[in-house]
């Protein structure tokens, strides 16, 4: 089989590109041919992508540039990269943007001729793709984003949802995922199937002896208020007990800027900027908590990859991470779910909500922190059976099944 991967991002950079560098190199290691359509900068080389495929094979879609004047436009309002907003879309850079796409996709599915076309995200790409080209069966890859841009990026609700729901099979994170998708976008239950995430077992692994003498929280993402990164360092201010704090990841624009400032007020707080995924794992194999305190997520591979690492965790109680960690992951203490604070809109916590909130993640974080000096090694055979299952060519394995029905379908 012939498939081209369709990413209107930079792979690699985010939860959807790092998804999609792995179901290339899953689908390589199984024989199948591959093409990729992605965004990028224009001032970036195409082997920064991270793919393993041919250079020939990738057929990249430039921002800044003078076909698309602007930044790669991101997914989330807040992306690690210099990116524009969804919500900020002049109609003018609609039309630049589907016209940039557009010839892009045809110039691949030209050279490529794939026989299945495996999107990522439910989003205005995926639109262009269904209506470039109906008689090519596409599958979709459902990252979360698109639910939340169906609420910050209102005026392209109707456009997209009405261009997607003619896609083959919809792929998604979690049950809850599912449950949303249906009901947002109008599609049949039975297209709508649950694969999972996974996690590079290769990397992400007990390596003992390896902790850091001082007790070491670690945060790995963007840098925003959406992640709620603010939050954590004003908790982790008022925590008194010998520790550190790592904040790994990056961001862009005023938000970043602020955390970056906030972050070197606190001697403790060591900003280590993006990693690659060597060297996340390192990190998480020496460090001892893993902190994420987000008002939103698809479904994160930070928690699979630092659970893997040993590391216990706080984590906000969204939908999907329960089914994830396993309820006696929680029971047994090795996670923390913080109580879901309530906001306005897709992820703004209004003020009077923030004093709850904090005062729950600083709870949470010195309650592992004793539990780090009583005992760091951790064990749980449900979590444990997750982990052994969910590496990447679990995914893929699923991902073929539907690469399968679907072109068997079409042929028929």
């Amino acid at each position: 089989m012939r498939i081209l991967h369709c990413l209107s991002q930079i792979p690699g950079k985010t939860g959807s590109g790092v998804y999609l560098q792995a179901i290339v190199r899953e689908a390589a290691e199984n024989g199948l041919e591959q093409a990729v359509v992605c965004g990028l900068p224009a001032a970036m080389e195409l082997a920064e992508a991270g793919l393993e495929i041919a250079t020939e094979n990738i057929f990249p879609v430039y921002f800044e540039s003078p076909t698309l004047p602007f930044p790669v436009a991101g997914m989330s309002d807040v992306m690690p990269y210099p990116s524009t907003r969804f919500s900020s879309f002049t109609p003018l850079q609609l039309e630049q943007y589907e016209e940039a796409f557009r010839k892009t996709l045809y110039d691949a599915v030209n050279n490529f001729t794939p026989d299945i076309i495996h999107t990522h995200h439910l989003w205005i790409m995926t639109a262009l793709v269904k209506k470039l080209f109906p008689k090519i069966p596409v599958v979709t890859s459902v990252h979360g984003t698109e639910l939340r841009q169906l609420q910050l990026a209102q005026q392209f609700a109707e456009k997209v949802i009405h261009g997607v729901r003619q896609v083959d099979r919809v792929m998604v994170l979690n049950h809850d995922q599912r449950r949303q998708v249906i009901t947002q976008f109008g599609f049949p239950a039975g297209r709508v199937v649950v694969t999972g995430t996974g996690y590079r077992q290769d990397l992400f692994c007990r390596s003992f002896c390896a902790k850091e003498e001082i007790p070491t929280i670690i945060y790995a993402g963007k840098l925003s208020r959406a992640k709620g990164v603010p939050w954590l360092l004003k908790a982790f201010a008022k925590i008194k007990e010998e520790s550190v704090l790592w904040l790994a990841g990056s961001g862009n624009g005023s938000e970043a800027e602020e955390i970056r400032i906030a972050a070197a007020s606190d001697n403790r707080v060591q900003l280590l900027g993006a990693l690659s995924q060597p060297e996340l794992a390192a990190h998480f194999q020496r460090a001892h908590i893993m902190v994420l305190p987000s008002f939103y997520e698809g479904l994160p591979l930070v928690l699979l990859e630092a659970l893997a690492c040993d590391c216990r965790v706080v984590v906000t109680d969204l939908p999907g991470i329960r089914e994830l960690v396993s309820e006696q992951a929680i029971t047994e203490r090795l996670v923390n779910c913080l109580p879901q604070p309530p906001l306005t809109g897709p992820d703004t916590l209004e003020k009077e909500d923030e004093k709850p909130f904090l005062n729950n993640l600083e709870i949470a974080l010195k309650k592992q922190l004793e539990r780090v000096k009583e005992q760091q090694f951790i064990c749980c055979h449900n979590l444990q059976k997750t982990l052994d299952e969910t590496g990447w060519h679990k995914v893929f394995n699923q991902t073929e099944k539907i690469y399968k029905e679907v072109n068997l379908t079409t042929r028929s």
